[in-house]
């Protein structure tokens, strides 16, 4: 983060005021270098009135318009009433280009095909961002809550994937318009086949006990979404993001039982919700608050 914040944390402190107070107040935003790149992102921010250091925190990563600005603000009622801090980082189309760079982690070099050193790819910054939070005692939380729909999605069940040591105590993972299986029979990227970055066994068992709660609106059906993918390979997850999160689901529980490791993860459809960003996110901060409470999503196994 910038000087300016750095400076305001210090101040903060010696006031005795809540270390959350070095967030912009309420509604703001900040900036935040990317420690190995030095690539610099503009952070969207929340945090409610009362919150302190020990408020949980939500990053959530936004569609494909990457209009992290709007996805924090549809986060700002239910955040509120939930209380939790929310972050969410703009991935920008000129330091991560494309479904590459954002919805792929940034790998590897599209051009080259050759793998990035891992403090490049996308899927580092977020731990990387809340480590930074934690070192200016913003907050003191061990752990964060993740949340991604649609293209955000995709960035989320793939972080999980390859990053599994991610600091995440829970994920919503959200209509995606496409997976990467969760297996080695589909070639990369619609499976782990020809990966950039070969996925051992042992980290989806570490993936597949992390509690993960894959959702999607049941009316989020339409085979002809304009920005629904339909290659041969996507359609044969299913012909929507309803019947394509459904595979994906039952693809990991598949993969768990077959291993014999423990499967944390929960599924749901919501009645009467097309393709919504606004309305998954409302439906996030209910189960984030509820996991808070109760250490479970509020989905029956």
């Amino acid at each position: 983060m910038n000087n300016k914040l750095s400076l305001l944390a210090v101040l903060a402190l010696s006031a005795g005021l809540s270390h959350a107070a070095a967030l912009p107040k309420e509604s703001g935003s900040f900036s935040f270098t990317v420690p190995q790149t030095g690539k610099k992102m503009e952070v969207f921010s929340y945090q409610p009135p009362n919150a302190d250091a020990n408020t949980p925190v939500v990053f959530v990563l936004t569609g494909l318009n990457r209009n992290a600005d709007e996805y924090r603000d549809s986060w700002v009622e239910n955040a509120k009433k939930s209380k939790l801090i929310v972050i969410a980082p703009l991935f920008s189309e000129q330091d991560y280009p494309g479904n590459d760079g954002y919805n792929l982690g940034n790998i590897e070099n599209p051009k080259t095909h050759k793998v990035n050193p891992k403090g490049e790819w996308a899927f580092t910054v977020i731990d990387d961002l809340f480590n930074d939070m934690r070192k200016q005692g913003i907050t003191q939380q061990q752990s964060y809550y993740l949340f991604g729909n649609s293209a955000g999605c995709q960035f989320v069940h793939r972080m999980l994937t390859f990053v599994p040591e991610a600091n995440v105590k829970a994920a919503i993972c959200a209509a995606a318009g496409w997976w990467t299986m969760p297996d080695i029979e589909n070639p990369w990227p619609y499976g782990l086949a020809n990966a950039p970055v070969k996925v051992t066994q042992k980290q989806l068992a570490d993936y597949f006990a992390k509690p993960v709660l894959i959702t999607v609106g049941d009316q989020d059906n339409d085979p002809y979404h304009p920005l629904l993918r339909r290659s041969y390979e996507a359609m044969a997850q299913g012909d929507s993001r309803l019947t394509r999160a459904q595979t994906y689901f039952l693809t990991a529980k598949q993969k768990a039982t077959r291993y014999k490791v423990e499967f944390n993860w929960r599924f749901s459809t919501l009645p009467g919700v097309a393709h919504s960003g606004s309305k998954m996110s409302a439906y996030g901060a209910e189960q984030f608050a509820w996991f808070e409470q109760h250490g479970e999503f509020n989905v029956k196994p």
